[in-house]
């Protein structure tokens, strides 16, 4: 059971969605749920319009390859489930795939997913080109890019590629540093370590990456 006299602010990401949910809240119409079914599409159209002016849509753009967690991460900061997730994202361009939160209509959180990354077929300058070309057509939207790597995988000359690429062309969008699946170095899965487990292979591991990544992301997790 959750604890009543919390309000959330233990947990950064669950107050903000809680403080956002409620500043919805206060910007629908007292009677909107009831009217619903009885608006025109025109009005529809013109509450959510303003709402969205109200609540600007943030993007978080995901690089990395498949299963380095990107999922995962899309989970805990919206606190749905996998299934809904996976079928959330839409395909956007040839080589990204977006999913819209908590709605297409109104979107507070929108992910795009690189599709393909690893894959030798894909040019590095081709995805960096389609990151381009989106962030052109919405240049007014609150955005963070967030460079997923798997703490045991070190094949990441590309990764680097792609993230020096992209802050060259936009210095002033963050770049956040996601090390994933840390459990690959847990000599006991049953038995999980407190966070954040002082494990030498995992300590070495981090360093490695932060080493690599040096320069081009801002902060790391």
């Amino acid at each position: 059971m959750p604890d009543p006299s919390d309000d959330g602010r233990s947990n950064p990401l669950h107050w903000a969605w809680r403080t956002a949910s409620r500043r919805l809240e206060a910007l629908l119409p007292g009677d909107f749920v009831s009217r619903w079914l009885t608006v025109s599409e025109a009005e529809v159209a013109e509450i959510l319009e303003a709402v969205r002016q109200q609540l600007p849509t943030t993007e978080a753009l995901l690089v990395g390859k498949p299963q380095a967690g990107k999922s995962s991460i899309v989970r805990g900061l919206t606190g749905v489930s996998a299934d809904i997730v996976g079928q959330g994202f839409r395909p956007h361009t040839q080589n990204t795939s977006r999913y819209a939160f908590p709605s297409e209509d109104l979107p507070l959180l929108i992910f795009t997913d690189t599709v393909g990354l690893g894959d030798v077929s894909q040019e590095t300058s081709t995805i960096v080109d389609e990151l381009t070309e989106d962030l052109e057509e919405n240049g007014d939207r609150a955005r963070i890019l967030i460079l997923t790597v798997k703490a045991t995988d070190f094949a990441t000359d590309f990764l680097v590629q792609v993230a020096t690429q992209f802050r060259q062309r936009y210095p002033q969008i963050p770049c956040l540093l996601a090390i994933t699946c840390l459990h690959e170095t847990y000599p006991n899965l049953e038995n999980h370590p407190p966070y954040p487990p002082e494990i030498p292979e995992l300590e070495r591991a981090v360093a490695n990456h932060l080493q690599t990544f040096e320069g081009v992301c801002d902060r790391h997790i």
